[in-house]
């Protein structure tokens, strides 16, 4: 997963974009994913810019949870690579994992006590520094890490017998039956009404079918 992520170096915003300067309401990430950012900094909010010399410049990401600035990251990295030389439009980049036990732990996965949760809003924070300088940070934003869908683990669905039809069917018939008159409807229901969608064989679907049709096309709505 790829995240491009800009930031306005005046107001030490993550931006919209270049010229579009404002701010992203929050981000947002899959549990047990990796992502890859990409994240370029702007000068007024609108020109790529270096932030310091490759060789000295230190840069870290840090995700806790909302508010709880004490606490240990959920998600972090300090590997950076850095812009080329000369490159028109320079960008840092990191990998930072989102498979993390501090991050199972705050969505409860694998509490015997908790229900798991959808999803978990945190807080992060870009900071970088050169050398020995005094740091420079993002302002605080909103991190969004959703609870994954998929473990591997689930198997295979079993396929219901028969397939084919749906109980829903029976139910849309129904409503056709209601809007006429007495007659029609216990002619439908008296079809129907030994009629069992989750046992019935193909044959009995094609007479229950056989015999709505019959009745559709006497009363002219087919």
């Amino acid at each position: 997963m790829g995240v491009k992520l800009h930031v306005d170096l005046e107001t030490l915003l993550i931006i919209q974009g270049p010229g579009q300067r404002s701010a992203v309401a929050s981000l947002r990430f899959k549990r047990g994913d990796s992502a890859r950012l990409q994240v370029v900094f702007l000068e007024n909010g609108v020109t790529p810019a270096t932030i310091g010399d490759p060789g000295t410049l230190e840069i870290q990401i840090g995700i806790k949870p909302r508010n709880q600035f004490d606490r240990s990251y959920l998600a972090h990295s300090a590997d950076w690579s850095m812009p080329s030389e000369g490159d028109d439009t320079p960008a840092y980049g990191c990998s930072i994992s989102f498979n993390t036990l501090q991050l199972n732990s705050a969505l409860n996965i694998g509490s015997p006590t908790a229900e798991e949760l959808p999803e978990v809003t945190l807080m992060g924070e870009i900071t970088w520094r050169e050398g020995a300088g005094e740091p420079t940070s993002t302002r605080t934003f909103l991190v969004v890490v959703e609870n994954d869908v998929n473990r591997g683990d689930e198997g295979v669905p079993t396929d219901g017998d028969p397939p084919y039809p749906a109980p829903q069917a029976l139910a849309l018939a129904s409503q056709v039956v209601a809007r006429s008159d007495e007659g029609y409807e216990v002619t439908l229901r008296n079809t129907l009404k030994s009629f069992d969608a989750n046992t019935a064989t193909i044959d009995d679907l094609t007479d229950a079918l056989a015999t709505l049709i019959d009745t559709l096309k006497a009363k002219e709505v087919l």
